[in-house]
């Protein structure tokens, strides 16, 4: 593992030295280059090229343009009982208190349309539960306002098969979380009473692979004891069909965080196992062509001064099963800690909404130039602070980063830079 005490930031341009040689990143021309010294008279050169130039307007902070998505947390309620879900789905059996009314999502869909006035409106179908549980307000919202609109939505999977179909003829683009083959969603993901749910998941891959034309993605979250096992997983979704895969690492959130360790072992990754899941991923996707994402790593090709997330910057509209506006679909209401932070509005009975003009304005404030321990880094324009509710769950603070996070993009960055240098065919090829 590269040591990383001596990387550092000239002009737009992160240097990392090792005992070799000095990797270079200029992250406004997205090239990367070696060199065995960095001289002045080398340096001269490099800038030459473009290298070492002031930090451009582009990476500036720039509040968010272009169309706005709408975000609908339909249900609390889920047939999963996953060991570390973050919010306790289907722990919660009043109906009202789980469960968006159709009027609800009526109403959302409207003030996002009327107030947003994308010229593309998406609307993602969410849930602090699975939100193929409540059929009846996905109906009545994708019937009213049918093809105008490109419906997406994020399942586990057990779908009845009649709703399956249903959403499959109404064109409603779905991605599945699913952890692995059987003997690991079964473990970490089963349905509740113990139940195993690879069976129905699988049943949905397998229907979803019938479409003509449409790609198929997946979401999976690696634990300390799964992770072993990626190799295996990732050859598992490929044998699918599956073209792209989102790696999640798992993290102290809920469920997780009330485990017992001597009765259920279940851990987050350290820094090494995130380490290893990034170069085990990149490796597969470099030998088989597939997509993969791993989480953390969004925005190495997009440097900029700005929010994390399209929820906090506000790119993404969140409404709760209540009509209320909350700035991170993780903290969906409140019964989560923080919600006096991130609930930013409420959707009003005319179809507008109302947002909080005070708490919008702080969380705006949330990048990483506002930020005391993220100024001076060299990673700040690819790091964009992390995520800020778990910055609020680790330090209380979410302008205080989760110091995990910060170890791992530290950690990662100069290793990411050095293996693009050396896997490329000549020196300073773009990224």
């Amino acid at each position: 593992m590269l040591a990383n005490t001596e990387v550092s930031l000239q002009g737009d341009t992160i240097v990392v030295p090792t005992g070799d040689f000095v990797y270079l990143y200029s992250q406004a021309l997205k090239k990367v280059a070696k060199v065995a010294r960095l001289t002045p008279s080398t340096q001269a050169n490099f800038k030459a090229a473009g290298f070492f130039q002031n930090i451009p307007r582009s990476m500036y902070y720039r509040p968010p343009r272009g169309d706005k998505g709408l975000m609908l947390l339909v249900s609390k309620d889920c047939p999963m009982a996953c060991r570390y879900c973050y919010a306790h789905g289907g722990s919660c059996d009043k109906h009202d208190q789980i469960m968006m009314s159709p009027e609800i999502a009526e109403q959302s869909v409207a003030a996002y349309l009327e107030t947003c006035k994308p010229s593309r409106p998406r609307v993602n179908f969410f849930g602090a539960g699975e939100p193929t549980t409540n059929e009846e307000a996905i109906k009545h919202v994708v019937n009213k306002y049918s093809d105008r609109i490109r419906w997406k939505i994020s399942s586990s999977g057990a779908i009845p098969r009649k709703f399956l179909q249903w959403l499959i003829d109404h064109h409603v683009s779905i991605t599945i979380s699913i952890d692995g083959p059987p003997f690991i969603q079964d473990d970490l993901r089963p349905l509740k009473k113990g139940r195993p749910s690879s069976p129905f998941v699988e049943s949905t891959i397998r229907s979803l692979q019938n479409i003509p034309g449409q790609s198929m993605s997946v979401r999976s979250t690696i634990t300390h004891e799964t992770l072993p096992h990626l190799t295996e997983i990732l050859e598992y979704f490929d044998g699918f069909g599956i073209s792209f895969v989102h790696l999640e690492g798992m993290y102290a959130l809920g469920r997780a965080l009330e485990s017992d360790p001597s009765k259920n072992p279940m851990t987050p990754l350290d820094l090494s196992d995130r380490i290893n899941l990034m170069l085990v991923a990149l490796d597969w996707a470099e030998s088989t062509g597939k997509l993969i994402r791993v989480g953390s790593l969004n925005h190495i090709l997009s440097p900029r001064i700005a929010s994390y997330c399209g929820a906090i910057s506000g790119q993404t509209i969140t409404v709760n099963h209540a009509g209320q506006l909350t700035a991170c679909s993780e903290v969906a209401d409140e019964a989560f800690s923080g919600w006096d932070l991130f609930n930013i509005g409420r959707v009003k009975q005319n179809n507008v909404f109302h947002f909080y003009p005070d708490k919008l304005a702080h969380l705006a404030r949330r990048t990483t130039t506002k930020m005391p321990t993220c100024r001076n880094c060299f990673a700040r324009y690819l790091c964009r602070g992390g995520c800020v509710y778990r910055a609020w769950v680790s330090m209380g603070d979410v302008f205080t980063p989760d110091p995990k996070h910060c170890e791992f993009i530290k950690t990662a960055l100069p290793i990411l830079i050095k293996r693009m240098v050396d896997h490329s065919a000549h020196q300073n090829q773009r990224w």
